[in-house]
This record gives C-alpha cells, structure tokens and sequence, in this order.
C-alpha cells in the first residue's frame, strides 16, 4: 500500500510538471505559456474573432469588462496561422471608462483555417521584486547569504552598480545586472522620401530647404520624444534635451547642365570631372511642444567638396553635433531644420537630384 502510494504521489507530480499551465493570480493560464502571471482588479473584457478567406476580418466583444485603467493587449491564439505558416493578426482596445468599447484590427493576419481565440490581456498591477543593497557583485554573504543560482532581485542600494534587476551566477559567483534600458543606445532613422530636385542654376552660396519631401521614420527608432513635423513648407526634425550626433548621408546626381556654361560652369582643366562641392546649414531652431510654436535658431554650415561626374552618383555624408541645453521648461525643445546648398569653389552650378531611397539620416542620443 505505501508503494502504491508513493507511485501515485510520482505520477501526479509529472503530470503537474509537463502540464504547461501554471499561473498566478489567473483562473486561466495561458495554454502556451510555462508560467502566466496575471493580477487585474476588474473584470475581464471577452471578444470573439471573425475569420474569412484565412483573415481576421471582425472581432465581436461580448462582454466589454470593467476597470482598465489603459488600453489593454489583444492576442489571437490557434486558428492554425502558425501551423500553415500564415502570419499572425494584430488589433488595439479603445477604452473608456474602464470599459473596453472597440477593438480595432490593425492586421487580419493570413492562413487563418478556423477562427482564433482572443485573448484580451490587461493588468493594473506590476510585479514587485525584493530590493537589495548590492553593492558588492561578488559577495556571497551580503545580502544575500548563500545566494541560489538564477536569484533575482532589484539592486535599490545607495550603490555604484547599475539601478537594475540582478541575477545570481553560480558559475561565476557573482551577481550579473540585467539590461539596462537607460544604457541601450538611442537612435532615429530618418528615410528620405522621393527625388528631390535642388539647386537648379544656382551659383556658390545659393541653398534651398533639404528636407521638403515626406520622411520615413524607421520603426528601430527609439529616442523618446522625437518626432518629424511641417515647418515652412518643409519638415524639421524635433528632439528632447539632451546631447545628439546627427549624420545626414546623400546619394546625389547631377544631370549634363542646361543650358551648358552656366555662370561660369565648367569641368576641372583637362578632365570631364567638376568640382560639384555642398555644404549643408544646420539650423538649431526651437520648438514648443505646448504651443506648437517654432522660433528660428542659430546655424553652424558644414561643406564637403565632391569630384564628379555628371549624371553619375555621387555620395555625400555630413557629421553634427547637436546640443539641445536644459530648460525649466521641460517643453522647449530642439527643431533642426536643413538647407543644401552649393560649396564655394565649385565649378559647377547646375541641378542636382537627392535620391531619397539612398538618403537617410541617423541621430544617435549621446
């Protein structure tokens, strides 16, 4: 009888470990998840998928909940997009009133063979780990005596080491600081849209507004804050406080000039090559983020000569330090406008195209 029982007390304990839904603070784990924890004071919102030609084409909510304090997460689960290798559909909750009171799909997804189950996941609730005084990395004893392998907690010590969560390492003993978001570098990527004809007859000195075609904003950006918007009848480039390396990079060509000779154009003595040099004034306006107001700013120019052929490609890169100073008013903040322009001691006076899907420009926050 006690082996007997002892076998049955092993079983359930397999059965428990291989079963895949363990949850906290949830009645119903997520089936795919080893561990699902959830705490949502409220009650939870409930909708139904709609499913025609493989696409999410509708989602019926059947009961809108109660207490969302934000707009909570959708998920499509099954459905079989995964199976036959379809992609998988995407919607965002309008809430109001803690009421969830559309849904609205930003993606039907593909290869969808029976409609999927929604699942609608929001919390007003975190995960609250121990805070520690981890000032030395390598101590067994302090705080933690005999830490465990893969221990976590927050390091909330008046310490050195990073503002973090940190884990344990048996291997190294040493506790190891998880990913910092404040260290993760902090880019924008700019695309150039469209080609963008400048400079036409227009001798050194002459320039013309750079960014006046619509910009692509890469999704990688990740500078909190920045933004693009309309500035006379061009686009500036709006960024918080703070310290930024912008680098503008131009794929550039200039047609045979028309007509020939202009204001003194000609190619370098003894070549079919010209001088076709460019500078680039950088404007560090201002912008007021309450008001929407722009007030003109200083400008620092940056030329860099370029020898060329015409009707070739021609790169053209530029590097600027762009410093946007503190204010007590957390709302004034950077505007950089741009004009290209044509570099003294050119020899060349004529259009030249800005190839937009081989221009960009990358800022780095410092």
């Amino acid at each position: 009888m006690k082996i007997f029982n002892l076998v049955g007390i092993l079983l359930a304990s397999l059965l428990f470990s291989q079963s895949g839904n363990v949850g906290i603070n949830t009645p119903t784990p997520d089936n795919s998840a080893i561990l699902h924890i959830e705490n949502f004071s409220g009650t939870p919102a409930t909708a139904t998928a709609t499913v025609s030609g493989g696409v999410v084409t509708a989602i019926n909510i059947t009961n809108g909940g109660s207490g969302y304090t934000s707009p909570p997460t959708i998920n499509f689960y099954g459905g079989g997009s995964v199976v036959s290798g379809g992609s998988k559909a995407k919607a965002t909750a309008t809430v109001s009133g803690g009421v969830i009171t559309g849904i609205t799909i930003n993606s039907g997804g593909t290869g969808y063979t029976i409609a999927p189950t929604v699942v609608i996941s929001g919390g007003n609730k975190g995960l609250l780990f121990p805070s520690l005084n981890i000032a030395n990395l390598s101590s067994t004893t302090t705080p933690v005596a005999s830490p465990a392998d893969g221990l976590i907690a927050y390091n909330g010590g008046a310490n050195s080491n990073n503002k973090a969560l940190h884990f344990f390492n048996s291997t190294t003993s040493q506790w190891q600081s998880s990913l910092d978001a404040e260290d993760t570098p902090k880019i924008a990527y700019i695309q150039l849209t469209g080609n963008l004809p400048l400079l036409d007859n227009s001798i050194q000195g002459i320039s013309d507004r750079l960014l006046k075609n619509p910009l692509s904003v890469s999704a990688v950006s990740n500078i909190n804050g920045f933004k693009v918007l309309p500035n006379d009848n061009a686009y500036s480039l709006i960024l918080p406080q703070g310290n930024y390396l912008v680098e503008v990079n131009l794929n550039l060509n200039s047609p045979q000039e028309n007509p020939a000779g202009f204001n003194g154009t000609a190619p370098l003595t003894g070549s079919t090559f010209y001088l076709m040099g460019y500078f680039i004034d950088f404007y560090r306006d201002v912008y007021n983020n309450s008001t929407g107001v722009f007030t003109a700013g200083t400008s620092s120019r940056k030329e860099i000569p370029i020898v060329s052929k015409v009707n070739t490609n021609h790169l053209a890169t530029w590097s600027f330090y762009y410093s946007i100073p503190a204010n007590a008013d957390a709302n004034i903040i950077g505007a950089l406008r741009l004009y290209l322009g044509r570099m003294q001691g050119s020899t060349f006076y004529d259009l030249v195209n800005v190839i937009g899907d081989e221009s960009y420009i990358k800022i780095s926050k410092l």
